[in-house]
């Protein structure tokens, strides 16, 4: 628990007014109280580059968070009952810490080298001329219906290997681990529906597999039931909850992505400066994963006593790594709270840093870059057309749907 000694504070992470625009409040923190004890949040809140920076760095500070969860704040009754969510969250590298997240991580990586990247970017290309197709004639569009989720859904599900007929399934199962996951709020038995999910997804992901037993194919997949065959370390289920979580977060993370970074654009005229500059989109899409990017943190568990920016915090404590506010830090950034498209070098956090950075953030840069190059391309005149609203969650700032986009 925090001292005497430490700033402790009740403030609400999802009071409406933080929702729509946290950064005056993050500015705040990182003036006042860079590390400070949050009693509603029962946790750590760190604001300021440089210890986010040295935070996702520290191996002290441990991402897997689900262990802790499950054995302090569940009873054995319920442990035994979500042991199926746990063991796959457990799988996942981003919530696990080395060794297992250095055996775990491999599995990925021949999945999401630079190659095999580039790889994907004829399937991204069209993609994104099929749905923008969909706009001719239309006067405005759901930027997130319409586009937002149609986008990462098909391309991760094309090399994933799955149907595309399945789409709506996967955005369901999603959705509900993510309402958990981000730390959202209103939506009751959370746990049970996350559960339910989790059942559904890896059933309907072993059949994947068996097919793929009998006929594999060119697709991840099949490239990563080559991984485990050739390491005897990996399981069948390191495999099917290897592809959950690309499916999950390679089409949620990058849906978000799409909804922040046109609004963003538009909300600050930077719109039709990237249309006048079409070479500036890879400087542009940087800028506004700095400027609102698809995460506000990241949540780390305190392994031993320790010190975060001159504050002590004990074994057993959890961390809310802000990289929202650290990526608005002027001690780090020139004119931090101005959105510049050209802005070069720009070293934020917004898909972490360190051993678990982001494996898919290649993908999601691609499928942004493509898509934006296109949009401001064919719709210059673009603008926004309906209020932005952002879902109440803790750790991600995604924008709720609809999100109307008028075409002009």
């Amino acid at each position: 628990m925090a001292s005497d000694a430490v700033i402790s504070v009740d403030d609400d992470l999802l009071e409406p007014g933080l929702l729509e625009n946290p950064y005056p409040y993050y500015r705040e923190l990182r003036e006042t109280r860079p590390v400070h004890w949050n009693r509603r949040w029962r946790g750590w809140i760190v604001s300021r580059y440089a210890d986010v920076y040295a935070g996702l760095h520290d191996r002290r500070l441990l991402a897997d968070t689900i262990t802790p969860y499950f054995q302090t704040r569940m009873s054995p009754e319920d442990r035994e009952r979500f042991a199926l969510t746990y063991d796959v969250l457990n799988s996942w590298p981003v919530f696990v810490d080395p060794p297992k997240h250095t055996r775990l991580r491999r599995i990925f990586a021949r999945s999401f080298t630079p190659k095999a990247v580039q790889t994907m970017r004829g399937i991204v290309e069209t993609y994104v001329q099929e749905f923008l197709d969909g706009w001719s004639g239309r006067r405005e569009v759901d930027l997130i219906d319409d586009f937002g989720l149609l986008l990462p859904a098909n391309v991760i599900a094309t090399i994933i290997g799955a149907p595309r007929e399945d789409l709506q399934r996967f955005h369901r199962w999603s959705w509900e681990m993510n309402e958990l996951l981000h730390g959202g709020v209103g939506t009751p038995a959370r746990m049970e529906r996350t559960q339910q999910s989790i059942v559904e997804f890896k059933a309907y992901l072993e059949g994947l597999y068996r097919e793929r037993l009998q006929a594999p194919r060119d697709d991840m997949m099949s490239w990563l039931m080559e991984v485990q065959r050739n390491d005897s370390s990996l399981t069948p289920d390191d495999v099917v909850y290897s592809c959950m979580l690309i499916l999950n977060a390679g089409h949620e993370t990058t849906q978000v992505m799409i909804g922040n970074t046109v609004t963003a654009l538009l909300q600050n005229d930077q719109w039709e400066r990237l249309a006048a500059e079409p070479q500036l989109v890879k400087t542009a899409v940087e800028e506004c994963l700095r400027f609102n990017g698809p995460m506000k943190g990241t949540m780390r568990a305190v392994a031993e006593d320790m010190v975060i920016g001159g504050v002590d915090v004990k074994k057993g404590d959890r961390v809310m790594l802000l990289m929202a506010s650290a990526n608005r830090d002027p001690a780090q950034f020139a004119d931090p709270e101005r959105l510049d498209i050209a802005r070069n070098p720009n070293p934020h956090l917004a898909f972490g840093h360190g051993i678990h950075f982001c494996l898919g953030a290649p993908l999601a840069r691609l499928e942004v870059e493509i898509g934006l190059t296109e949009m401001v391309k064919r719709f210059r005149g673009a603008e926004l057309a309906s209020p932005v609203k952002y879902q109440p969650r803790i750790l991600s700032r995604a924008i709720d749907t609809p999100l109307a986009l008028k075409l002009a």
